[in-house]
């Protein structure tokens, strides 16, 4: 074997090298790619949970959350404080994994779980009416989510915002 026979090999060792190291790389990539997704479904679940697991701790709050989910106006100024945080707060998650599942983020399964819910508790009388109210304050592409299409939506029939009162069709 002459000098150039070992130059060419070296090149053909040197190719392969480099093809397996972009495998290598292609599986690390999705690798981290799916942990990410799954860290950041973890979050999103925190995220609502901690909510929930706020309500259920104060009886008042669960009482407040529904009387303002059925009737908006009829909550007096600290009440309407009140609600306006616990609600806020429901809805920057919600615009968050919103965003999320628009970036890759989120798969698609837990997000239509969420967004069912989402839809339940902007579809409710006083959900309507603090959206109206409050709706500007999110962003665009979200807010176009919310009013071109969950709003629209037909509700389940077994739709009820916090389990207290009914808004879906029954059939």
């Amino acid at each position: 074997m002459n000098l150039n026979d070992l130059a060419n090999l070296g090149q053909i060792i040197g190719a392969l090298a480099v093809v397996i190291s972009l495998f290598y790389v292609a599986h690390s990539i999705r690798q981290n790619t799916n942990a990410v997704r799954s860290a950041t479904a973890q979050a999103v679940q925190e995220h609502f949970a901690s909510r929930y697991h706020l309500l259920a701790a104060d009886f008042e709050l669960s009482q407040l959350a529904v009387s303002g989910l059925r009737d908006y106006s009829s909550l007096s100024e600290p009440e309407k404080a009140r609600f306006i945080a616990i609600f806020m707060a429901f809805l920057s998650y919600s615009q968050n994994s919103f965003l999320k599942w628009r970036e890759g983020l989120l798969e698609p399964p837990p997000w239509m779980g969420w967004e069912l819910l989402i839809m339940n508790l902007v579809a409710a009388p006083g959900g309507r009416e603090f959206w109206r109210e409050r709706g500007y304050l999110f962003g665009e592409e979200f807010r176009r989510h919310v009013e071109n299409d969950l709003m629209k939506r037909e509700p389940h029939p077994d739709a009820k915002p916090m389990g207290a009162f009914s808004i879906g069709r029954e059939g």
